[in-house]
């Protein structure tokens, strides 16, 4: 009985020997995993220290060049507000990128009135590549992509974009033109064009930001000139309809034969004519022409130009506007302004309306396509009363 105590107690001491050794050596692996763990730890943290130190270097530097940049911002903006038209500002934003960015290759794409195409207005380092006439329409290209998304591009990250969009961008971009930044110009969603650049050099990042700084600056300035523009024409208005006076015609219609020119959209001039406002008295055709106006003014849109010719007829300008468009319009205009009410419960009656389209890309003389469209058919719209 004693002897198979003593046996059983020296087996337990063994197995709790053994037991206790595997403890032990699974303690020292797991050790030694750890161990090896925080070494490789260890090495990952050095080398993404070493990454951080570089790259703080290289931003310090960029800082640097920043900092050197924004002494020269001040005269720059200054001299970019001072531009009296588009194609001055233009002008002045190219210098500008040049200057800031020190970018190999620059161009600087205009935006007509409807936001729907551009046209080369300036570029620097590119006249092999582009023509004094490009023009795209929106999201045609890298430009035109940036155009319609509104967001600064880097040629780099396009592999981030859709096949479909990179197809699209493939097929209608400019041969031999490969920019590798476009940063537009908006203000509240209007677009007023794209500033394109080559690579820049020195710190990518310090310099993306200034195109992006320079683009805000170049939209506000072609906001300025879109204003003055619009004083200069309400200080020439007709005071019986709020349109432009008939000597405003010849030189607001070669503006926008320029514009069809550069951006290959189209125009269409379309003349009304009065029956009724074309008698003696004064009062009632008054009453006619700004009965019309009024009519008109809330049926267009805003980049519509209407201009009084006579005492009664007035040519409507009627940017980026196809035969289809012209076709859609006459019809509209045909069949409402008969039927507009005066005050006195008589209607506006006959209007006479011609019709003609420039296609884009043209260029004409506006005092030729004045004759044009005064030589064509007179169609007559009488409108139909109840009994």
């Amino acid at each position: 009985m004693v002897v198979g105590l003593i046996a059983g107690m020296l087996v337990g001491a063994i197995v709790v020997y053994f037991v206790c050794m595997g403890l032990m050596r699974k303690k020292e692996s797991a050790a030694s995993d750890s161990a090896v763990a925080l070494t490789r730890a260890a090495r990952r943290a050095a080398s993404e220290a070493s990454s951080l130190r570089l790259q703080v270097q290289e931003f310090e530097k960029g800082q640097q060049e920043g900092s050197d940049l924004i002494l020269l911002f001040p005269d720059l903006i200054k001299m970019i507000f001072t531009g009296r038209d588009s194609d001055e500002v233009v002008n002045y934003v190219n210098r500008a990128c040049q200057s800031l960015l020190k970018a190999n290759e620059s161009a600087v794409f205009l935006a007509d009135r409807t936001g729907a195409r551009l046209g080369l207005s300036a570029s620097t380092g590119l006249s092999d590549v582009l023509g004094k006439r490009i023009n795209l329409g929106l999201g045609d290209g890298f430009v035109g992509l940036a155009a319609e998304t509104g967001r600064l591009l880097f040629r780099g990250d396009m592999d981030k974009e859709s096949v479909l969009v990179r197809r699209n961008m493939i097929m209608s971009d400019i041969p031999g033109f490969k920019p590798e930044y476009a940063a537009p110009m908006q203000v509240e969603g209007v677009l007023y064009g794209v500033i394109t650049a080559g690579a820049f050099e020195g710190s990518g990042t310090m310099r993306r930001q200034t195109l992006r700084a320079l683009a805000a600056v170049g939209a506000a300035a072609l906001v300025n000139v879109r204003l003055l523009e619009r004083f200069g024409r309400s200080s020439n208005l007709d005071p019986e309809t709020g349109f432009s006076q008939k000597i405003s015609l010849e030189p607001t219609l070669e503006n926008e034969l320029e514009r069809v020119e550069r951006f290959g959209s189209s125009l269409a001039l379309i003349e009304l004519q009065l029956k009724s406002a074309e008698a003696d008295d004064n009062a009632g055709s008054r009453e006619i022409m700004s009965a019309v106006a009024k009519h008109l003014f809330s049926s267009l849109r805003n980049i519509d130009i209407g201009v009084r010719t006579g005492r009664g007829s007035m040519i409507l300008l009627l940017p980026g506007t196809d035969i289809e468009g012209m076709k859609s319009v006459t019809g509209k205009l045909g069949g409402e302004l008969p039927l507009l009410e005066l005050d006195d419960g008589l209607h506006v009656g006959s209007v006479g309306i011609r019709s003609i389209v420039v296609e884009g890309g043209s260029r004409l003389d506006a005092s030729d396509l004045l004759d044009q469209l005064r030589s064509g058919e007179l169609m007559e719209f009488e409108g139909y009363y109840e009994a």
